[in-house]
């Protein structure tokens, strides 16, 4: 049905329709590990946009400065990559360096979105944009690493720890 991955997808919808931007780290944090792994990866870099505008809008501005560093050197060195996913690198590297600029001089938070140049992904977005039920509760969204339910985050470090402990390697 789509030629975009399903993931990619869901975090294109999170990160523009309801802006959880934590919600959108978990997606594109499974499908990257399931997927590529590489530490320089372009799913690295939109997962570090994402949680540089967490940050941002939380208010945590160090924590925000980190991770627009990081997504800007990311998206420098993938802009192809980026390309390669439907997006306008240009504009979106500037995006992220104007809204960084803005939390250095104090500007009130403000959603940025993500540029898209290929018709195809915009086409296959507004489609599952369609069925798309986003979370209206905006403390929510803003503390959701608070606030969710981390019982199956709590179950797989106990399992790594375990594993880790038997001398077997966990990613």
């Amino acid at each position: 049905m789509y030629s975009y991955p399903v993931p990619y997808l869901a975090f294109l919808a999170h990160f523009h329709i309801d802006r959880d931007y934590f919600e959108c780290h978990e997606l594109l944090e499974e499908y990257w590990k399931k997927t590529d792994g590489a530490r320089d990866s372009v799913w690295v870099g939109l997962i570090q946009s994402a949680v540089f505008l967490y940050h941002y809008r939380r208010g945590n501005k160090g924590g925000a400065i980190r991770m627009a560093q990081k997504s800007i050197t990311c998206f420098i060195r993938r802009q192809e990559a980026l390309r390669e996913l439907g997006i306008d690198a240009e504009r979106f590297l500037l995006l992220i360096e104007q809204a960084a600029d803005d939390v250095e001089a104090g500007v009130p938070f403000e959603p940025i979105e993500i540029p898209i140049a290929d018709p195809q992904l915009q086409n296959e977005f507004e489609q599952f944009a369609a069925a798309f039920q986003p979370e209206s509760d905006e403390q929510f969204l803003i503390n959701k690493h608070k606030l969710r339910d981390r019982t199956d985050v709590l179950e797989a470090r106990t399992a790594a720890i375990a594993l880790k402990k038997a001398g077997k390697v966990t990613r």
